[in-house]
């Protein structure tokens, strides 16, 4: 991913926080995905994106508020 991820919504920033936890086998993260500012947004029940995932855009509802940024 180039650059802080953007929301499909309303195409504001988003700030992204993942942590790892070391040891063997460990793949996934926990993430937490919102809004880098407060704003308008038709997306903003869905925020913030939580959870653990190998990846933020395996995040659960990622597909649909998450922009792409290639």
């Amino acid at each position: 991913m180039n650059g802080p991820p953007a929301c499909q919504g309303c195409s504001h920033p988003l700030y992204t926080v993942c942590t790892r936890e070391s040891g063997e086998g460990t793949t996934a993260a926990q993430w937490e995905v919102d809004h880098a500012y407060p704003g308008r947004c038709t997306y903003t029940p869905m925020f913030p994106l939580t959870g653990s995932a190998a990846d933020v855009h395996d995040l659960p509802y990622a597909e649909h508020v998450l922009r792409r940024r290639d």
